[in-house]
């Protein structure tokens, strides 16, 4: 029965020898039977010599006391098991150990997606709030438009997110999908190499796109037949990534006018991100340059 289970098990008689070591005891810590059976417990196992557990193993078999725990291995320090220590019938202890390792990972994993879902849903609620009460326009359904839009932008930069389990979003997809919206594809083009977006920069560039294409379709090179946007991208070798979008076509431009909710918003936008935005107003059409950071590295 002790050959079939998957959980490493052994057992010491009461003067600490080995008198059972299973196969899975053997593939876990990845030694004979032969090289333990009748050897001393803390002679073969020297790491345990002064933790909890010697201690809980010592109360087991002084007192006759079960006990379970999760512990990092001190044999495989990149495993983490769960412990059972039970007194025998002879007088000794057996010890089983389960690898949770992968089911601690999977937990770890969820509580982290958990915090980040929470982080960004109370970020895009701050975000739709300022859209509420910022955004001016001349009539209701001017208002409405625009809120309308930004919120729609937002939303798709969470969806992008939550499809990836909150990792980001390939570039070219966020850019695409921003653009699709307010315009045809013959209108615009995308250029640059395959560039992931960190989830923090996720919902900021989808909603400066969505800015520069709703001011290119009121004002700018998509409010006429011929005009056209450029988009494109590079990627420095340690991940700064600097996106340039480019009209061409469009009316006349008399250069930047009074700033508004949008023009505010975008600069928020780059802040948020460390990120710097440079807007030129060139007679064929405005240039913007956005230059994300590369990614600090954690200590």
């Amino acid at each position: 029965m002790l050959e079939a289970i998957s959980d490493a098990f052994y057992a010491v008689s009461p003067d600490w020898k080995y008198v059972i070591f299973n196969g899975a005891a053997e593939a876990y810590f990845g030694v004979s039977r032969r090289d333990v059976l009748g050897k001393d417990m803390w002679e073969v196992f020297p790491q345990g010599v002064g933790t909890p557990f010697e201690m809980v193993c010592r109360r087991a078999m002084d007192q006759r006391k079960k006990a379970a725990f999760e512990s990092p291995s001190r044999w495989r320090p990149d495993r983490t098991v769960e412990i059972r220590i039970t007194p025998m019938t002879d007088g000794g202890i057996g010890v089983s150990l389960h690898d949770i390792t992968e089911r601690k990972r999977a937990e770890e994993a969820r509580e982290l997606l958990a915090r980040e879902v929470d982080h960004r849903s109370r970020n895009a609620l701050a975000v739709v709030q300022a859209i509420v009460r910022l955004t001016d326009a001349p009539d209701i359904e001017s208002y409405k438009e625009a809120v309308f839009g930004r919120v729609a932008a937002l939303a798709r930069a969470q969806g992008a997110l939550a499809d990836r389990r909150w990792e980001g979003a390939p570039l070219d997809m966020l850019v695409g999908e921003s653009m699709s919206v307010l315009t045809t594809p013959e209108r615009f083009s995308i250029a640059g190499p395959a560039a992931h977006l960190r989830p923090q920069n996720t919902q900021p560039v989808s909603m400066l796109i969505h800015e520069l294409a709703t001011n290119a379709s009121k004002y700018g090179a998509l409010s006429t037949q011929d005009g056209r946007v450029a988009i494109s991208w590079a990627v420095d070798a340690d991940g700064a990534l600097t996106l340039d979008w480019m009209e061409t076509g469009g009316p006349p431009l008399s250069g930047p006018g009074q700033p508004g909710f949008g023009s505010r918003l975008m600069t928020q936008l780059a802040r948020q991100m460390a990120a710097s935005l440079t807007q030129t107003w060139a007679p064929e059409g405005l240039r913007v340059r956005l230059a994300i950071p590369a990614p600090q590295p954690r200590d």
